[in-house]
């Protein structure tokens, strides 16, 4: 028999947090993370380097994946282009300070 939803989702919930604690005492960065630093670093090499044209292109790219998942097209380029700019104009990556502490072993 099973078990009721909502001990189901508690069971879940409760496994996903340790799961998460799991990954935090690893140190070990989540899809995002790595996603968010190859997006930083792609922009800003491409900023450095003046390849406006392949930048261009990759936006491109970038918008039309977005829009396959149901974005709305312009409201993806606003904001693709909202962070090339602010790359552009010196904005530093988002560190997270949390990581910079020994960790307790």
């Amino acid at each position: 028999m099973r078990k009721p939803i909502t001990r189901r989702r508690t069971e879940q919930a409760d496994q996903q947090r340790a799961y998460r604690m799991q990954q935090k005492a690893l140190r070990k960065p989540s899809r995002d993370d790595v996603a968010r630093v190859a997006l930083h670093l792609m922009i800003t090499e491409a900023l450095s380097k003046d390849q406006d044209g392949e930048l261009g292109a990759w936006c491109d790219h970038l918008v039309t994946r977005l829009v396959a998942q149901g974005f709305d097209r312009s409201a993806a380029y606003r904001r693709v282009d909202q962070l090339i700019e602010r790359y552009a104009d010196g904005w530093l990556f988002q560190r997270k300070p949390h990581l910079t502490r020994p960790s307790a072993d």
